[in-house]
């Protein structure tokens, strides 16, 4: 993840904007005083907080990783939707 001053942030942010959006990669930005913030798009943010969710509770993150253990043995099973 690559880093840049909070100067340079503020001088090129339509730039920084459109680099983590094309590329999808967040960036760091390092103020003055060193703290960090991570500037990153809002559909991965979305997405972090949507994990971090799914397994905060053990029974569900159980059910996850069996359900994944059971994917990549093959033994997943395709079914079709149906409309209730």
């Amino acid at each position: 993840m690559q880093a840049v001053t909070l100067k340079d942030a503020k001088r090129n942010l339509s730039r920084l904007v459109d680099q983590v959006l094309a590329d999808a990669e967040p960036r760091i930005v390092v103020s003055d005083s060193g703290q960090q913030v991570v500037v990153m798009p809002l559909d991965e943010f979305n997405s972090w907080k949507e994990t971090l969710y799914l397994l905060g509770n053990p029974a569900n993150a159980a059910h996850l990783r069996r359900s994944v253990a059971e994917a990549e043995s093959g033994l997943e099973a395709k079914h079709e939707l149906t409309e209730e």
